[in-house]
Parts: C-alpha cells; structure tokens; sequence
C-alpha cells in the first residue's frame, strides 16, 4: 500500500468517525474491520479491496471510539455534571487554562476542586466555565479560587441555524457553567503551581503585559495576538475590519510563525555546531540541526496557547524533520493528513471546530491549487515563482468560501488583494521582531521593550491598510448560510471545475450544479410561495419573532436582547435563522416597545439586513442601549413609521393597539400588538402589554379573536387576564421565556389560566423555536426541541 494512499484513507476514516459515526458504533465496526483484515490475509494479502475496505472500517471505529466519550461521557461519582442544577454553592477551584478576556467579559475555565463550606464541603471533580462580567484582572492559570455562585446547565437557543454552543463546551470537556457579576466575588486562595505549564504561562502572561505597556492600541492588542496568542485585547471593531478583509486568519498564530521559529532555530544550531570542527566531521550538523529547532518549536508552540492552527502547523513541522532524519522527500499533503489524524485522536471532536476545518481546507486549497495551476518543474526562475505566490490568496479563498459562508455567512472580496499586502507586514516582518523581542525579555526587558515598540512601529500602518480595505460596503458580502449538502455540492462543483480534469471532473461538475440548481429551485418555491409562516424565536428572557408573509414579504418583529452584556442576539441568533431561511432582506423591523430585551438585536439586523422600514409605537426609552439604537436606526435609511391602531401597513397586517390617542402610559403597556392574518388563521403578537392595554383591546373584541397568541409579557401575572385570553381564544399559545429566569416567569397561575380553557401552550425555554405554517386552510405547528407538539391542523379564527 502506498503511504500517501494509506494516511488518506486512514484520515478520512478517523475523520467521518468523529463527525458523523453513532457513539455506540464503535465495537461492530471493529468487528467487521477484524473479519476483512482476517479475510485479505486468509486470501495471500490478493484481496486488496478487503485491506482497504479494513483499514477505512477501523479508522472510522477508532474515531466514533474517541468520539464517544465526548457525545457519552460517564461521569465519576463527584464530578459535577451529576448535581442537579440550578445549584447555589460555593465553588473552589484552580484555573485550568489561560483565561479569556472579551470586551466586557472574562471566562476562567476552573478545574473544581471542592463544594459548598463548613461541614457542607466536599470533594468535586471536573471543569466549570465562570463567566465573571469586566475585566477580571491578575488572573491565570494555576491560580486557585473561590467563589459563590450558581452552577447550570449550558443550554442552545435552539432555533434553525444555531451554533451547537452545549457540544463546543462538551468538546472540551465542559458541561457546567457559572457566571458572577464581578471579580470581586473571586477569592484567591493559595497556590503553589510550579510545573513546566505554569511557568510558560506566567512567561506568556509576562510577555502580554509587556507588549501591552510598550505598544498603545489598537497596535498593542494584534502584536499580543501575533506573539503570545492573546486576541482578547482586539477590539470589535478592529476584529470585524481583519474579518472584512479576509485576514482574521493572521490574528491566529499558525504556519507562518512556527515555521519562522523552525528556522531561526535551525539555523541558529546550525552555525554553533560549525564552530567545532570536531562536530563537523564527526555528526551530520544539517539532521542535529533539523532534530534540535523542534525544541523551539515545542516551547513556542506552547508559549502561544496550544491553538489548533498551531497544533497542526507544528506537528507538520515535526513530520517534515521526521521525514528529512529517514532520508525521505517533505510531502506535504502527507504531513497534513498525519497532523489530522493526530489532532483528531488526540483531541476528540476537533474536526468539528472553525478553527480545525478553517485551518486544514485553506492548506489543503493551497497544495491543491498549486500542484493543478502551479509551474509544474521545480525551481524555474521569478516568473514561475511570482505565478505559485500570486495563487495562495484565491487558492485557499476558493478553498475556505463554502466554509466562512457556512459558520459565518460572510464572504471577503477584497481578500484577494487584502492577503498579498497584510501576510508579508503581520506574518513575518512583525513576527521576526517580536519574537525576538519575547526571547530577550527574560535577561534584557528594556532590549525587549525596544523591539515590540519597533514592531508597534511597522504594525501601525498594515492596520491602517486592513481598515481602508475593510471600509467598501462590498469588500465583504452577506450570504446565506448554506446546508450541510449544500456545503458538499458546493465542494462538489468546486473539485470538478478546478482540481479534477477530464470526464470525470466533468461529470462530478455536473452533478453537482445540477443539484445546487435543483435545491435552488426549491428555496425560491419555499420563500415565494402563498403561506403564512410566523417563527417564536428562542432567543432567552426576551422576544422576538420572524414574520414569513405570502409572496417573499418578511418582517422581524422584536429581536431580544440582554440588558448590559455584550451577547448580541441579532447577530448571534435572529441573523442566522434568517440566513438558514435564505433571507437576506427585510422589509420590515417591528419594535413593539423601547425595552432592551426587545430590541437589543435589531441594531445588527438595520446595519446588515437593510429594511425598507422601522415601525414603532413613538415612545421612546432611555439609557446607553436605547441611544445606540436610535443612532443605528437614522443610519440605517430605513423609512420609520410610527404605527398606531389607525395606521394600515399591508394586506396581511393589522395593528391593533397603541390607539392614535395614547397618552401617558408605561413602555409596557405602550406594545404594538399586531394581527397576522391567512384565510381562517390569525397570529396576534402582544409585545410587553398589560391589564391596562389589554382592557383597550377589548373594546374592539371583533379583531382579537385569533388561532396563534404570542402571550402577552412573557407570561407575567401582569397580562393575560381572563377576559383577555376568553376574547382572544387562541388554540396555540407560545409564551418567550429563558430557562430559570431571575423573573421567575411564566407566572404559574398564567399558564394554567391557557391549559384550562384547553390551549396548547408552548415555551420557548423548553420546547426552543416555534413555528406556526398556513395556507389558510390548514395550520401546522412544529417546534425546534422533540416532544413538544400541538395538533397539526385545527379549525382557524
């Protein structure tokens, strides 16, 4: 068997093992591997299809094995996954990796050590992920802690097209988390860590600090993250210029610079081992000096964090000195494939992370692309050597575009010409600086003061060049999120039109065009057609839903939001529901009220989806939140309508309250409540309204009757009161709720006042998103979790 062959084989196995083999399938599989390798062996080694077929067999039971302990861990009796939760307790712990720091945020990853205090202490196992909110400064790992806080469960905001945010922490090993409003609450407790790990880590946190001293923003923050790894100190703004430009990826720490670092070391050794004539005639000074650069790269590789992208750039290393020690010729795909199958047995569940698959396809594209358009003679002069660089950037654009589309329905235009400018100034020039800075500071600070201010220096330009490029409105664009088979045709059309020559490329092309064409086909069907479609978004304590009206029309109506945190439900949660729906413009966003946990969202949809109007009641809110609002709705173009009982705003649409005549009243009870309407179905959303609103609606009892209700107020004790539900009478009602709310709600008494009148009542904390479908004879109801259900069709009002 020939080697490439067999590592492709064997890192495809492990590969589809861990994405996608069921987590009790392992001990079959290796069965039937075991039968096919005793029958190619039976058979004089003649049947090579069963050695194949075998090898593929246990390289995918090896990776559903790995995989297993990830989808079905079995917990030790004191770990802490086993307690029931919400838990109120005091936690002590050590911090089991570097902490990361966000804007308004800092998360310590604690290995728990103990519970609870006094004669209640017990032992605990386990790792805790504690939210604490600012800036908690002085931590890092091995730091030991307490702190009394309440330990939950990770939950999804399940809704279609959400990130899978339990099994990212689940990967990692993490399926309990904590959060406190301040680093105060932290109490530190003595701790005497003094391993190899803690000392890079004290060396890493010494090296940020020192960066950060000597270099001001926003060049201070990208040198931290080119040299320790640290990217916590990027500001939004800045990040979202890089992500615009098509070079977030130079944020990472990843080839470029362990493969600096493998050189400089080789070639340091090299020139002391050729000082003693001796040691030339008595080793081979090019392998010593090959074998000994990998002591750097193995100090640097965990002096930068241990990321996946430098994880697979360094095990590439490692298998290239390998390689170069046996006398065998560097190949590429080769190393890439063992740096695979290495990080996906070591760390299960890494091929299903962004930065695994991100990192391996843009490498991949690259080889790829140069071996198909590259000068096919090694060496050749500078013009073959200008044509092999000049198709890096639009190789691993090509390579990377299904899959930026897929997690962050974004692709950069201009990173075509962003890549040949940004990589030369942050990759290397920089890079070659503060290392050299990071390798004196132990002896010489102020020598390494020197050089990070001088790579300070060369970095203020490459940013000022990354947000010039980043400005254009089309240097990045909006896509929708495309489905897993989506993704493959996508991939599909890709191979047969760039890498596969001949018939068989040919017939690969086709096939795949045709099925994006088909599925194309579907989606205008399913976006343009005549139904109503109304969606109850999980988006926590808070409202919002998606209005899919006959014809293409949409309108967003609320789009959450949490009070004082930075988690911004519009792009992490509404946007991404619209993109998986193929939606990319609205034609309206609806605020029913000038509180936060409505509209804390719609600030991304107004700058990203572009709405032909903004509708509102006309009452104002007050503070930081509402003023950023008000900004990005005048920037938005959008035409803002006050809307009011009078007001007609389309065929399908009517608003009920406010009245024209308002007066003075509480933003509560100021809700637009609007009336969805297809044939024999209606959908009223209430917004926030109480008693007082709800006693205005009933004064027209003719237009509330309706078969959907989004329950008034999150089911507070406050709305929902008997003549209300009696006149509106829904068949369905779906009450936007967060899993143990602070508020407590829904009120219990307001939920059994829906179920005793026979309502099927749904809650987004339990049942995720909601969605109601008519065609106007006919209703459908479906929700995002299993086992929440309410009759598929019912006669409609």
């Amino acid at each position: 068997m020939e080697v490439r062959a067999v590592l492709g084989v064997a890192m495809a196995g492990v590969l589809a093992g861990e994405l996608a083999a069921p987590a009790r399938s392992a001990p079959l599989l290796f069965v039937f591997a075991a039968a096919l390798a005793a029958l190619w062996l039976a058979g004089r080694r003649r049947r090579t299809w069963a050695a194949w077929l075998a090898l593929a067999l246990a390289a995918v039971a090896l990776g559903a094995h790995r995989m297993s302990g990830v989808r079905a861990p079995i917990f030790p009796p004191e770990h802490v996954a086993r307690l029931t939760r919400p838990l109120r307790t005091t936690l002590e712990g050590r911090v089991a990796a570097a902490p990361e720091r966000r804007d308004r945020r800092t998360v310590l990853l604690v290995e728990a050590e103990a519970l609870g205090r006094g004669t209640a202490r017990r032992q605990a196992s386990g790792l805790v992920r504690v939210g604490v909110r600012g800036r908690a400064q002085g931590w890092r790992y091995g730091d030991r802690l307490r702190v009394d806080t309440i330990l939950r469960t990770p939950r999804n905001f399940e809704n279609p097209g959400r990130f899978d945010y339990v099994a990212h922490l689940a990967r990692r090993g993490v399926h309990v988390t904590a959060f406190v409003w301040s680093d105060a609450a932290l109490e530190r407790l003595p701790s005497a860590g003094n391993g190899v790990r803690d000392r890079l880590e004290r060396w890493r946190a010494r090296l940020a600090t020192a960066i950060g001293a000597a270099v001001a923003a926003p060049a201070g923050p990208v040198l931290q993250a080119l040299i320790v790894g640290e990217e916590g100190e990027v500001d939004a703004e800045l990040r979202d210029a890089f992500s615009r430009a098509g070079v977030i990826h130079i944020l990472s720490i990843s080839g470029l610079h362990v493969g600096l670092v493998a050189a400089a070391g080789f070639a340091v050794v090299r020139w002391l081992l050729s000082r003693s004539e001796w040691l030339v005639l008595a080793v081979d000074v090019e392998r010593v000096a090959a074998l000994a650069s990998l002591g750097p790269v193995a100090l640097y590789t965990g002096l930068a964090g241990l990321g996946v992208a430098t994880l697979r750039s360094t095990i590439m290393v490692v298998v290239a000195v390998l390689a170069g020690l046996a006398g065998r010729r560097v190949d590429v795909l080769r190393s890439l494939a063992v740096a695979a199958v290495v990080l996906a047995l070591a760390w299960p569940g890494a091929p299903l992370e962004i930065s695994f698959q991100l990192s391996f396809v843009s490498v991949l594209a690259i080889v790829l692309g140069a071996r198909r358009f590259g000068p096919q003679a090694p060496g050749g002069g500078w013009r073959a050597r200008l044509r092999a660089a000049a198709l890096v950037s639009p190789s691993a654009l090509a390579g990377t575009a299904p899959l930026t589309a897929f997690h962050f329905h974004q692709v950069s235009v201009v990173g075509l010409v962003a890549n040949p400018i940004a990589v030369p100034i942050f990759g290397s020039l920089v890079v070659v600086v503060g290392l050299a800075g990071a390798l004196v500071e132990p002896f010489a600070p102020a020598a390494a003061r020197a050089l990070f201010q001088l790579a300070g220096l060369v970095l203020r330009p490459g940013i000022a060049v990354v947000r010039w490029l980043a400005a254009p409105g089309w240097a990045a664009v909006d896509v929708p999120i495309p489905s897993v088979v989506e993704l493959a045709l996508c991939y599909g059309a890709l191979a047969g039109l760039l890498l596969t020559p001949g018939r068989v490329g040919r017939l690969l092309a086709a096939i795949a065009l045709a099925g994006l064409v088909a599925d194309a086909g579907w989606w205008v069907h399913e976006r343009f057609d005549d139904r109503l479609r109304a969606t109850f978004l999980d988006v926590g304590q808070g409202d919002a839903a998606v209005l899919e009206l006959p014809a293409g029309r949409v309108v967003v109506v609320d789009a959450g939001g949490f009070p004082g945190g930075e988690f911004d439900t519009g792009a992490a949660v509404v946007a991404p529901f619209l993109l998986t729906r193929k939606i990319l413009r609205l034609d309206a966003v609806a605020m029913t009220h000038a509180h936060p946990d409505h509209f804390g969202g719609i600030g991304y949809l107004l700058a990203h989806f572009h709405p032909r109007e903004f509708w509102w009641s006309g009452v104002p809110g007050s503070g930081v939140e509402w003023e950023r609002l008000a900004a990005a709705v005048q920037a938005s173009g959008a035409r803002i309508r006050r809307l009011d009982s009078a007001t007609a705003v389309a065929d399908s649409v009517t608003v009920l309250h406010p009245p024209p005549e308002l007066g003075k009243t509480s933003i509560n009870d100021s809700s637009l409540a609007l009336r969805v309407a297809r044939g024999r179905f209606g959908v009223l959303l209430t917004g926030d309204i109480e008693a007082r609103a709800e006693q205005r609606l009933l004064a027209r009892p003719d237009l509330l009757p309706s078969t959907v209700l989004k329950v008034p107020h999150h089911g507070s004790r406050t709305s929902s009161t008997p003549a209300f539900v009696s006149a509106v009478a829904p068949l369905l009602a779906v009450m936007s709720v967060g899993a143990d709310n602070r508020y407590r709600l829904p009120a219990p008494e307001v939920e059994r006042r829906y179920g005793s009148r026979g309502t099927c009542v749904l809650r987004t904390d339990r049942c995720g998103a909601v969605t109601v479908e008519t065609d106007g004879n006919r209703l459908a109801v479906h929700a995002a979790r299993p086992g929440c259900t309410c009759p598929d069709s019912t006669p409609g009002h």
